[in-house]
């Protein structure tokens, strides 16, 4: 948690000094930094980068394992994902990072990501089901105190606007995954992740239905527009004020929140520094009630090479450069703008 206040005096956030002097006032959520490498670079490289973003104050973790890396394929089980000593689920919490955030995907953006041997039979088919539950028992020991949050999906509404005629079979699986993983981790809270245009526009209704029995609202939020272009760094606040009316009084736990700063989307390293103060400003006025865990995307800029990897796109197209530039940091390690702000946030 950036930092965890007791305040005696007073409701609106002053210190208790003598003098009466003002305190910052702070967002009393918990901040995460998503560190997703390279893929160049050493496992070993998480361990630091876990530890520059615990020294600057996040006291969250976000992190996935699709279930079918978990459960390749029938009784095949293999927790490495969750169980290396680089960002496994037990190396976070000995970090000290004291809120977690965990995907498993069923269906990871545009495709599923379950077990080989079931991937395609339908979402609610009883052996699927089934699986789901042998998976959570397989898992249940990693499953340690401080993972506070379970997506079991990752911007699932961009899998769904191809295949509609699936949302009910999904919702009934995704809740009954839920049932039975509260039954044996009661205090974990469970979501399905979205998009924030697919939760608030394109898929609202679905989405809507999705999330009526889940604990949470997970969400993916990047105020872009048409092919990346970003908008104004000032409409996240007409964003939030959105989130809060389509979460109807759940907490709303953003697994990324972030804004390029690439001049071919229109952006600036400037642009990107004032989206994040105006970010921060919300947060302050909505806290942690509405947004218990706020996971920003990314420390670190990934690099040139793996970006062309993962979009099919070089440097100027409009996919590359958003997924270049989102870091608060660049790939060499220096810093943008949008980082002294996250700094100076923290250190609140």
């Amino acid at each position: 948690m950036v930092m965890k206040h007791i305040l005696f005096c007073s409701l609106l956030l002053f210190s208790c000094s003598k003098n009466n002097t003002p305190s910052p006032v702070t967002f009393s959520g918990v901040v995460s930094l998503n560190t997703n490498l390279s893929a160049s670079e050493p496992l070993s490289n998480y361990t630091t980068e876990y530890h520059a973003v615990y020294s600057l104050g996040a006291r969250g973790a976000q992190t996935a394992a699709p279930w079918g890396s978990l459960n390749p394929t029938g009784s095949t089980y293999n927790l490495s994902s969750i169980s290396n000593p680089y960002f496994g689920l037990e190396a976070l919490k000995t970090i000290g990072f004291e809120s977690i955030f965990l995907n498993i995907p069923i269906v990871a953006i545009n495709k599923r990501t379950m077990p080989a041997d079931i991937i395609n039979l339908p979402f609610d088919d009883p052996a699927v089901k089934d699986r789901f539950h042998a998976l959570v028992d397989a898992i249940k020991d990693q499953l340690n105190d401080n993972v506070k949050y379970v997506a079991l999906g990752n911007e699932v509404d961009t899998y769904f606007s191809t295949h509609p005629s699936e949302w009910p079979a999904y919702i009934s699986l995704v809740e009954d995954a839920r049932s039975y993983l509260r039954s044996i981790k009661p205090n974990i809270q469970v979501g399905v992740t979205t998009t924030f245009s697919g939760a608030s526009v394109i898929a609202a209704d679905q989405v809507k239905l999705l999330n009526t029995n889940m604990d949470v609202v997970a969400l993916t939020y990047y105020p872009t527009g048409n092919n990346f272009m970003v908008n104004d760094p000032a409409s996240v606040k007409d964003d939030v004020a959105k989130m809060i009316v389509l979460a109807a009084g759940k907490p709303v736990v953003v697994q990324e929140w972030g804004y390029p700063s690439s001049t071919v989307l229109g952006s600036s390293e400037q642009k990107q520094s004032d989206f994040l103060s105006n970010s921060f400003a919300q947060l302050k006025a909505q806290g942690s009630a509405h947004f218990p865990f706020v996971s920003f995307f990314k420390y670190r800029d990934w690099d040139a090479a793996y970006v062309q990897t993962i979009t099919g796109q070089t440097a100027g197209q409009n996919f590359y450069e958003f997924m270049s530039s989102l870091g608060l940091k660049k790939y060499d390690g220096s810093i943008k703008a949008s980082y002294s702000v996250l700094q100076s946030e923290l250190k609140k």
